[in-house]
């Protein structure tokens, strides 16, 4: 049995009063300024490709399908700091666009998450494997580094699974 958590540091400054906060250094950033640095250096939207329709999230950006607003609203709500699209460069200098960059702020971790929306086309499917694969050969762990979630015509996107795979990993 785990006695001694040691995330529990991440927390300590934050839950000063404010008076006590104005007499001590935190040693490590707070949740707030290590979310602000993590934003700044997890720049969104750099795929080029052309989108055939765009949708609003609630944090007023623009995402190329229904399922990545829905994702998106999804880790807006539960405090997840993310960005969409980044880019994210592979050992072999393959540039991938993941659908997001999330923060695991417990952990103070970058997670991407890919959503495959139409895996009953098979070219489709053939790639999302391919990129599967490409993650994996790259050293990213199914799960612990990377995460996914998938749909189809006969299978719809299931917004209660997805809620408990955020807070598994997530949160």
């Amino acid at each position: 049995m785990d006695i001694y958590d040691p995330t529990a540091i991440y927390g300590v400054y934050d839950k000063l009063c404010d008076a006590r906060k104005a007499l001590v250094t935190p040693v490590i950033p707070t949740d707030e300024e290590y979310v602000r640095e993590w934003m700044e250096s997890h720049a969104g939207s750099r795929n080029d490709y052309p989108a055939s329709a765009t949708y609003l999230t609630e944090r007023g950006e623009q995402v190329r399908s229904k399922s990545e607003k829905i994702l998106a609203d999804l880790f807006g709500k539960n405090g997840i700091p993310y960005c969409y699209e980044p880019e994210l460069i592979l050992s072999d200098g393959r540039n991938f666009y993941p659908d997001f960059a999330l923060l695991n702020l417990r952990t103070r971790k970058t997670v991407y998450w890919e959503h495959f929306g139409l895996v009953s086309d098979g070219e489709y499917a053939l790639k999302s494997f391919w990129k599967l694969y490409k993650y994996e050969a790259d050293g990213f762990e199914v799960g612990k580094d990377i995460l996914f979630s998938v749909e189809s015509e006969n299978m719809p996107l299931n917004q209660r699974e997805l809620e408990k795979k955020i807070k598994r990993f997530l949160m």
